[in-house]
């Protein structure tokens, strides 16, 4: 039975103008969510996005909030946690923490603004779907920098890190930007025409990733989501060596050989490390005279904040996945 208006049955107002703000476009949200992709630009020594990102936490910070889309008590408690741990571990280790404790409380308050409805969806979707296509076009006209010959990066930068930009911020603009499937399929083109130039194992691998949520797991419920994501966990971790020098990616048993170096390095830095990890910004290894970041994402938490902030970081991955898991069962993201 179709539910009908009724005069008791009256909308909650927050919930009224939260959707009506998501619904809008306000440009300089958009003008300044169409920035964070410009991963190599900077600005007096700071990153261009990360200072797009502090703007849209100062604006969205004059607004009442709007709206829950998350458990805010247990992200707020889970975000304090971890300024509080990288705090701690950089003074304890004696290193500069500013920049990157600085770096994680601007992204911190960015999820603290778009959870409690100051943000616009649609201005942070069709912003970043802006940005992520004009650094694609970029590049292909000599644009931005070409740090790797053959491989889409641009203003991204890197491929591996161009491909996660890619697959997350995409898989937002896509959820976000428009309601109709038509206009979404439109945007997702050249985002996976882009991330396919980026010529990413990882990040093709999250596309398939993102494309089996879509078609199967978000209709699986939250335990059966949950058991889908454990299952893509395990594939990742027994991929055949044959598959990832397959086709396209013949030549990259030189690379494959310096990420195995770069690994051996990260495992020794952490078995010296103490329970809270050797500090921010430390996810580095030295090989010669190069300094190369970390080539494990888990690995550099770890070494930064050690096994608590692992966990402290998983557990907002999985309150997040809970919170939109039921959305996402309505087709919504």
């Amino acid at each position: 039975m179709k539910n009908v208006a009724s005069a008791w049955v009256l909308p909650d107002p927050a919930e009224t103008k939260a959707t009506r703000a998501d619904s809008e476009v306000r440009i300089i949200e958009f003008l300044l969510f169409a920035v964070i992709p410009l991963r190599t630009v900077e600005a007096a020594g700071l990153p261009i996005n990360e200072l797009a990102a502090l703007g849209v936490v100062a604006l969205a910070a004059l607004r009442p909030a709007l709206g829950h889309r998350i458990p805010l008590l247990r992200v707020w408690a889970l975000c304090a946690a971890v300024l509080v741990l990288l705090l701690f571990s950089g003074v304890a280790n004696d290193v500069d923490w500013t920049r990157r404790v600085g770096h994680v409380a601007v992204w911190c308050g960015l999820i603290w603004m778009c959870a409690t409805g100051r943000v616009s969806l649609r201005s942070a979707a069709l912003g970043l779907g802006t940005g992520l296509v004009a650094v694609t076009g970029l590049y292909y006209l000599g644009i931005g920098g070409d740090t790797y010959p053959g491989r889409l990066t641009g203003y991204l930068g890197d491929p591996n890190a161009g491909a996660f930009f890619l697959v997350v911020l995409g898989a937002l603009v896509v959820g976000f930007a428009d309601e109709r499937r038509r206009v979404r399929l439109l945007l997702a083109a050249p985002l996976i025409a882009g991330l396919v130039l980026t010529y990413s194992r990882t990040g093709l691998l999250a596309l398939t990733f993102a494309l089996a949520w879509w078609l199967v797991g978000r209709r699986m419920g939250a335990l059966g989501g949950a058991a889908l994501v454990a299952a893509l966990v395990w594939v990742v971790g027994n991929i055949p060596e044959d598959l990832l020098l397959f086709g396209p990616f013949s030549d990259r048993s030189g690379s494959d050989d310096l990420r195995d170096r770069i690994v051996a390095r990260e495992q020794s830095l952490l078995e010296q490390a103490p329970w809270f990890g050797n500090g921010p910004g430390t996810a580095k290894v030295a090989l010669g005279e190069q300094q190369l970041f970390f080539h494990n994402s888990y690995l550099a938490v770890r070494q930064e904040g050690g096994w608590p902030l692992l966990v402290l970081l998983l557990a907002l991955m999985a309150i997040a996945f809970m919170a939109l898991s039921s959305r996402s069962r309505a087709g919504d993201v």
